[in-house]
């Protein structure tokens, strides 16, 4: 029971099951200036209680949204603090953030983007301290104000807190937010970076001296990708939240086409749902719609011809073309494929990481590991012989010599017999 929780409101609130508040009111009330004068009334509300907000319909008057601090230990956040490289997670996080303050429209209206890099406090607390227009709340979202402050740059300005762009300063915009302003401080770091790049910005944090004026009163979260061991079961849930069934080896095959891009899974499921037209997607589903099927139907050919085997090299040609592939197309991802071993064993020769060389190259994790193993069982002399070969059947097909299928099939012959 709660008794005269806000400066706003006199009356009694307690929580009734989830997503209900019960409260009684007496008197005159003032919410954000919509005045309502009424006896002793009781009255029912929705209430969408998430880490945030939440908003009170009050039925025979107006409807009036309230975006309230009752507590920071309780219900809700003014500040929050989102780091990492899983941006789809974060921005879904925000999404939950921005729905929460009711109205699209009016929530989009009243968000404001800042760029941290040349921000100064002064600047920050004047759009943390701006009133909303016609909304219960405005959202703040700063990008890379943390990086600022990160190392030497971040001792050298924890020092000088004479400066109006110490991080005392912004700890000061920051911790005084009205309740009318939510915060949010984000610092990406690029997918690209890896893991160990990942952990480092998790260390920079613990020493960064504006995290830790703030972090005590926000919801600090730190978005790292999924590991290959969890992307089925967020294959699974994410599938159950757009009501699309997925049988659980579907799952494990899409999250192994696809790999940690949860982007591009989000997407794959999508057209699956539409595919499948409310029944169960089944594993034959997934390797019929998705692009990355095709791109291990060529692994499986590569890796047919790099072993010389004549059965399984011209098996996987005739289930690539029996799909609806061509010829032209699957010469081309041949070559790029072959490219991307000789990209790989250069890197490697040059004495780069694993990592290093997953960054240089981008493209999916299964992708890049799959090319890794084939490229491992080369050397440069035999990966140059094999684009010599791709390069002579390119150009039979190109002036007519052979017809592309035919031209196809002597080149998988030709690899397969070369030893």
């Amino acid at each position: 029971m709660f008794n005269g929780l806000f400066p706003y409101l006199r009356g009694y609130f307690h929580i009734i099951g989830n997503g209900n508040m019960f409260a009684e009111f007496v008197g005159h009330y003032n919410f954000f200036g919509h005045c309502f004068k009424s006896s002793k009334c009781s009255l029912r509300a929705d209430c969408n209680i998430m880490q945030g907000s939440f908003a009170l319909n009050f039925k025979g008057y107006a409807p009036v949204s309230l975006c309230y601090n009752i507590s920071r230990r309780w219900l809700l956040n003014l500040l929050y603090i989102f780091t990492g490289s899983d941006d789809f997670s974060l921005k879904e996080r925000l999404k939950q953030i921005k729905l929460a303050l009711g109205d699209e429209s009016l929530s989009s209206a009243n968000t404001t983007m800042l760029e941290g890099k040349n921000l100064t406090a002064a600047e920050l607390q004047n759009y943390v301290q701006t009133v909303p227009f016609l909304a219960p709340a405005r959202l703040v979202i700063v990008n890379g104000l943390l990086e600022r402050f990160e190392g030497s740059k971040g001792k050298a300005a924890a020092k000088d807190t004479a400066s109006k762009t110490s991080p005392d300063e912004f700890a000061r915009a920051l911790s005084n937010l009205p309740p009318t302003t939510l915060a949010v401080l984000l610092d990406y770091t690029s997918s690209k970076d890896g893991d160990y790049r990942e952990k480092e910005k998790v260390s920079a944090l613990a020493s960064n001296p504006l995290f830790k004026l703030v972090s005590p009163g926000a919801e600090v979260k730190h978005f790292a990708p999924l590991s290959a061991q969890n992307l089925p079961g967020w294959v699974m849930q994410r599938a159950k939240q757009s009501s699309i069934q997925m049988s659980v080896p579907a799952a494990r095959l899409l999250a192994r086409f696809v790999g940690a891009d949860l982007w591009t899974l989000s997407s794959e499921i999508e057209k699956l749902g539409l595919y499948a037209q409310g029944r169960v997607i089944e594993e034959a589903d997934v390797e019929n719609m998705v692009g990355y099927a095709q791109e291990v139907n060529i692994f499986a050919l590569v890796d047919a011809v790099l072993d010389c085997k004549v059965k399984d090299a011209q098996q996987s040609l005739t289930a690539f073309t029996a799909g609806g592939g061509s010829p032209g197309f699957l010469l081309f991802m041949l070559v790029r494929q072959l490219r991307l071993m000789v990209r790989y064993t250069a890197l490697k020769k040059r004495g780069l990481k694993e990592a290093e060389i997953f960054k240089a190259m981008g493209g999916s994790e299964y992708a890049l590991r799959k090319t890794a193993s084939q490229a491992a069982c080369q050397n440069m002399d035999s990966l140059k012989a094999i684009y010599s070969k791709l390069l002579e059947t390119d150009f039979n097909i190109k002036t007519g010599r052979f017809e592309p299928e035919l031209a196809m099939g002597l080149l998988v012959a030709e690899l397969c017999g070369r030893k």
